[in-house]
């Protein structure tokens, strides 16, 4: 396929961030290059590389859309009042309005020590 340079120009940005979430360089002479990175582009969690992935597709004329994954929101609305979020593999509640940090006691069923985002075994 030949790609129009506004194409390219957006290919060129999606390689470092492309290798960088899965670890696959993708090359422009790749027969099969739309058909990766739109499984990849479904697969991504940055919002830039999904956006982008969108926006070639349709420069391609392939019909592509991508629904919104809950794996790409780190925050999950429990209700009104505090958002759940993921620190250092530990679920933590955070208050909207003072913005306050609680832990949830049911994901902590015991206390660890935790150095440098890891868990150290005394």
């Amino acid at each position: 396929m030949v790609y129009s340079p506004e194409m390219v120009a957006l290919l060129q940005q999606l390689r470092s961030r492309i290798f960088a979430e899965f670890g696959t360089r993708i090359r422009l002479a790749d027969p099969e290059l739309l058909s990766a990175v739109g499984d990849m582009g479904k697969k991504s969690r940055d919002p830039f590389t999904r956006k982008t992935v969108v926006e070639i597709m349709k420069m391609a004329g392939i019909p592509f859309q991508i629904e919104p994954s809950s794996s790409a929101a780190p925050a999950v609305v429990r209700n009104t009042q505090s958002v759940e979020i993921m620190y250092r593999g530990t679920k933590i509640l955070r208050d909207k309005v003072s913005d306050t940090i609680r832990t949830d006691n049911s994901a902590e069923r015991h206390t660890r020590q935790m150095y440098r985002g890891q868990v150290v075994h005394k």
